[in-house]
């Protein structure tokens, strides 16, 4: 009779982990008392006294009452319930050789040096391509697109080439200085670009991306001396405005005596305009105008970018002067498209008039002025400096101009100094029959 072979042993190793996180590597019992263990384990599943497994409709649950008496989870469910023992096998060797924190603040350690590592990779230009995006200014609120132009404009142009694909951790402060030189052919550019490249970084060591900032040379993000300007006589002023083609020659005009910016001129609606007429007290006819400022436009890469004024002061209502009204009153009749949204200055197709159409007729304007390097940027400079000379003081020359800060309106201030003269002049006649002391005590 041939003896039939008994039932094949399983190719598999005991569940029994050691102290040490360690697998037995001796095969599993066929005995079903076994339970998976090889004999000389058989029943160590009983004696484990350390830890919990619990089965799961998932798989494997394990937890464990740590040093802190707190019950601690596994950061998972384990598919095997060998791995779960492996898992407290390891917890339990942390706590005999006094190494144990918990489970998870090691996961959270684990995961901030992840991405700490995987930040000190990141090159400038994918750091600073998000930043510009971003980006809020100091009241909170993001970066005008005009803004963000400008900083891609420099990124661009001045800083990627050098160290655009550049690590952040690799970038050093002799780089920086070398780099820098490099710009002294375009001292404002240099400023700016330097500026921006300083504040970037300075970002990255807020968010520990690097440990300093590599960017320390005193002074290099001051600009020079910008722009003097000039003031605009009556003379000059009456040759742009006649050069201009008369359905734009109001823009001279409102950027002088209204000191507006010219994307808010041209952004200018119909429905931004008020005029009432009515009588002084002596009978006399009276006209008053008020321009409502609420929009700018800028063009950004050969797109109109509709926005609202730089800061909150820059939407204003700017009270025209009697003289200009019948100006613009004869303008709005003529040029302005209907209706409440009706553009003052459209083009000559209708559309939104182009930055660049406005600066070809600008550029034959001054010319003829014999001013080819005046800006009308200046024009708003000599009306704001006017009206310093005319008595405004400093808090209607920030609400007339749409300043947040002093610092700026100071400037027309400061242009309006040859007044003073007149006021000492203007105390003198004061002076008369008046005591320029105080009276004695004992008088």
């Amino acid at each position: 009779m041939v003896q039939q072979p008994g039932p094949r042993t399983p190719d598999r190793r005991c569940r029994f982990v050691k102290e040490d996180g360690t697998q037995c590597r001796l095969p599993a019992a066929t005995d079903r008392k076994a339970n998976g263990y090889c004999y000389h384990h058989m029943g160590a599943q009983h004696r484990r006294t350390w830890g919990s497994i619990k089965r799961k409709s998932s798989g494997y649950q394990a937890s464990y009452v740590g040093p802190d008496d707190q019950r601690h989870l596994a950061p998972t469910i384990f598919m095997a319930k060998v791995d779960a023992e492996v898992w407290l096998a390891k917890e339990r060797r942390l706590i005999d050789l006094d190494e144990w924190t918990s489970p998870l603040a090691r996961e959270d350690a684990a995961r901030e040096a992840e991405m700490r590592a995987k930040a000190a990779a990141l090159t400038l230009r994918e750091y600073a391509d998000p930043w510009v995006q971003n980006r809020h200014n100091r009241n909170g609120q993001p970066l005008k697109a005009r803004s963000q132009a400008d900083y891609r404009r420099l990124l661009k142009a001045k800083i990627y080439p050098t160290f655009g694909d550049t690590e952040l951790k690799d970038i050093t402060k002799e780089d920086v200085l070398a780099w820098y030189r490099t710009l002294a052919k375009t001292p404002t550019e240099q400023a700016s670009a330097y500026a921006l490249m300083r504040t970037i970084l300075t970002t990255a060591v807020e968010d520990e991306r690097i440990p300093a900032n590599p960017c320390r040379i005193k002074g290099a993000g001051k600009a020079p001396v910008k722009h003097r300007v000039e003031m605009v006589t009556s003379e000059q002023l009456a040759n742009l405005h006649e050069v201009m083609p008369e359905r734009y020659r109001l823009t001279v005009l409102l950027g002088v005596w209204c000191t507006l910016r010219i994307g808010e001129i041209l952004e200018l609606r119909r429905g931004d305009v008020t005029i009432t007429h009515t009588k002084s007290k002596d009978g006399t006819p009276l006209a008053v105008g008020v321009l409502h400022v609420r929009r700018s436009v800028q063009h950004i890469e050969g797109k109109a970018v509709i926005d609202t004024p730089k800061t909150a002061a820059g939407a204003r209502e700017v009270h025209v002067p009697p003289a200009l009204i019948p100006d613009l009153e004869s303008h709005l009749t003529l040029y302005t498209q209907p209706g409440r949204m009706g553009l003052l200055f459209p083009s000559r197709t209708g559309n939104p008039l182009h930055h660049r159409t406005f600066g070809n007729w600008w550029d034959k304007a001054r010319i003829a002025a014999g001013r080819p390097n005046l800006r009308f940027h200046d024009l708003r400079h000599t009306g704001a400096t006017m009206a310093a000379q005319s008595g405004a003081t400093l808090k209607e020359l920030m609400d007339r101009l749409g300043h947040t800060t002093p610092k700026a309106a100071l400037v027309y201030q400061h242009t309006a100094a040859d007044r003073d003269q007149l006021i000492a002049e203007r105390l003198s006649a004061r002076m008369s029959g008046v005591a320029l002391m105080p009276p004695s005590v004992d008088s």
